[in-house]
């Protein structure tokens, strides 16, 4: 079972390993917010949003990142005041 985390929260651990594996080969590329995806089975419940095509392989990065994160986090729904 996967841990629900907040978009906030999924973000920033995305953010974090993006940084720790990019480093300091593009400065330019930012990682989008997590995006709740309603069609999920057993798969998680959200995508990263992706890249354009970076000649740092950014894209790719966050990619591989947002795999290995998806079998561990899902995303927590969001609070919606009335």
């Amino acid at each position: 079972m996967r841990k629900r985390l907040s978009a906030t929260k999924l973000h920033e651990l995305l953010e974090e390993e993006f940084r720790k594996t990019a480093g300091d080969h593009c400065l330019r590329c930012r990682v989008p917010m997590p995006a709740y995806f309603a069609g999920a089975r057993e798969g998680p419940n959200w995508r990263a949003g992706s890249l354009a095509e970076c000649d740092a392989l950014c894209h790719t990065i966050l990619q591989d990142i947002a795999e290995r994160l998806a079998r561990r986090y899902d995303l927590a729904p969001s609070r919606r005041r009335s």
